[in-house]
């Protein structure tokens, strides 16, 4: 396991050394878009749609498409989810030589979660974060723990654009993750690009499900479980996928006469249900959830957010949440159940009865009709248009302040001093991972020090100017502060470095 670790420790110093070798050299012959959706392990969600719109545009005729794909996954399945591909699509494998190239010298990056902790955007490309939904559970700054979304903080900081689907989403984003006051880039409230519906989607699905063997009769209505990962990240997963895996054996009992049963799980939760689960049932990763949304007629899902996907087909949801008590504990949600479009059960026994006697209740409060508003099948070409037009600059009210703590332990005095000037400045407080952060400052932004410095050896003996910039961007974004304050005195001896 230690070699493992070795191994791989170094790859990444190799990988972290070509990337600045073609980081920041302007990439003139041609246009080159990147689309990553979820590591490289699909070429789904609002990436695709982006990346549909693009390849039918004229003026880009002459562009090169990359996508990136993981190890982990077959290349061939993931293809079948782009209906138009020429030879100006490329694609490339994460975590090599040839991405660390592609990703320093890309124009145009599209990504529906983060790049990697050494990705640095550079003052040549143009960075478009589509997000991947509205959120139903809460995130970044509402959880206890902020310092699990540093390195999504520290992409949106870096993007030129973020994709918002609602006025919820950008709420979200300027207040959940505190953009709001420091972010400099645009949050274009146009839609998600994934809510464009596709007209070859069953197609798709019919080779998609022969191909794995799942059973699907086009005359029975359709019934997907979508339940969301439990945890705070992929290493953080609890007993939960045994008792998913017991409901799921138990509904396939109950619904597969009369329905076609069809399960869809959070990434995390399939690299071990597929281990364990019949394949018949289970729909793979790289398949397209809004693909399979299209030939869905009920719903079943607990707080992922996908049910927001399927609002506007108008069709039944219903809400399984066995463990609301503990999940509300743990986690929390932005909505009450009496603002759900649907009923919800915390007994599997009540759903499946619920079902079996057929009687739907739809329920569109103004709430959830508010969450679709911008889904009117064109916000793949407004995306594409903010992309390849002029970027508004955001203003801000607020002087900024970024307080460098790293590994320096605030005392009494400090917070107190701290508190006071949080309530007249936007306040950034820059710490290392294993540094807390006392309660009373809830109103301060925290970053965080992590991951490898991006720099050469070289240029970490010479303290290149360069090297220490682009380490400074890595860290905090594009930003430039009002004033920084640092107590760390070894950072302040580095210039930033540690």
């Amino acid at each position: 396991m230690k070699i493992k670790k070795i191994i791989k420790h170094q790859w990444e110093c190799i990988l972290r050394y070509v990337y600045i070798k073609c980081w920041d050299i302007p990439n003139k012959n041609e246009k080159i878009f990147l689309f990553e959706s979820r590591d490289g392990f699909s070429f789904t969600d609002s990436p695709r749609y982006v990346f549909n719109e693009l390849m039918k545009r004229p003026s880009l005729e002459n562009s090169k498409f990359v996508w990136i794909y993981s190890r982990h996954v077959v290349l061939d399945d993931l293809k079948t989810t782009l209906p138009f591909v020429d030879e100006r699509v490329m694609f490339v494998k994460r975590d090599t030589i040839s991405y660390a190239k592609i990703l320093a010298k890309a124009n145009y990056l599209i990504t529906n979660s983060t790049f990697p902790f050494w990705f640095v955007k550079s003052a040549h490309q143009i960075y478009l974060n589509t997000w991947h939904g509205t959120p139903l559970k809460k995130m970044g700054f509402d959880l206890p723990d902020s310092e699990l979304s540093k390195n999504v903080i520290r992409n949106f900081l870096m993007a030129d654009v973020i994709l918002s689907p609602n006025d919820h989403m950008t709420n979200i984003l300027k207040n959940s993750y505190k953009l709001d006051g420091i972010y400099t880039g645009v949050i274009a409230e146009v839609g998600l690009p994934r809510m464009d519906t596709i007209g070859t989607a069953k197609d798709i699905l019919r080779r998609q499900f022969s191909a794995h063997d799942i059973e699907f009769d086009e005359l029975k209505q359709t019934i997907l479980y979508a339940p969301t990962f439990r945890g705070m990240g992929p290493n953080q997963m609890d007993d939960s996928v045994n008792h998913l895996l017991n409901d799921v054996q138990k509904m396939q009992y109950f619904f597969e006469h009369r329905y076609n049963f069809l399960v869809k799980v959070h990434p995390y939760v399939y690299r071990k249900l597929k281990k364990i689960l019949p394949a018949t049932h289970l729909i793979p990763d790289y398949v397209d959830t809004n693909d399979v949304l299209q030939i869905t007629d009920i719903l079943i899902t607990d707080y992922s957010s996908v049910f927001f996907d399927f609002l506007n087909f108008k069709k039944p949801i219903l809400f399984y949440v066995w463990d609301q008590k503990y999940y509300d504990s743990e986690r929390g949600m932005y909505f009450t159940k009496d603002d759900l479009p649907g009923p919800v059960f915390t007994k599997l026994q009540l759903l499946q009865k619920y079902i079996g006697d057929g009687d739907f209740q739809l329920n569109r409060s103004l709430l959830m009709k508010s969450m679709t508003v911008n889904d009117d099948g064109n916000a793949s070409r407004r995306a594409v248009n903010i992309l390849l037009g002029e970027k508004k600059i955001t203003a801000t009210s607020k002087k900024n302040i970024l307080i460098v703590a790293g590994k320096h332990r605030l005392t009494g005095e400090e917070i107190k001093t701290i508190s006071l000037l949080s309530y007249e400045f936007d306040v950034t407080l820059l710490l290392s991972t294993n540094n807390t952060l006392n309660a009373e400052l809830k109103k301060v932004r925290k970053m965080y020090i992590f991951g490898h410095i991006l720099m050469t050896p070289f240029e970490k003996i010479m303290r290149s100017k360069d090297g220490v910039e682009r380490e400074y961007k890595r860290l905090v974004g594009m930003i430039d502060w009002d004033k920084i304050i640092v107590l760390d005195e070894k950072i302040k001896k580095s210039k930033f470095c540690s």
